[in-house]
């Protein structure tokens, strides 16, 4: 995660493909968007967690949809 002051983050390749379906279902333009949209959405449903715990929460959740998934 990012030091405090700074406004980017790594996100993985899966993360990505996410956030990108993100984009394209709900009409956001950026990743930054689908993260917000993202993170409003899960604040709604947990009141006490922080950007950069839903970040983390959203990247690992993603990693074990993959693992999953693979054949």
């Amino acid at each position: 995660m990012p030091p405090d002051g700074y406004t980017t983050v790594t996100i993985s390749d899966s993360v990505a493909t996410k956030l990108t379906q993100i984009m394209a279902s709900h009409d956001h333009s950026s990743y930054a968007e689908a993260i917000e949209y993202a993170a409003d959405t899960t604040l709604l449903q947990e009141s006490e967690i922080t950007v950069q715990e839903l970040i983390q929460l959203l990247a690992k959740r993603i990693d074990e949809i993959d693992e999953t998934s693979l054949p």
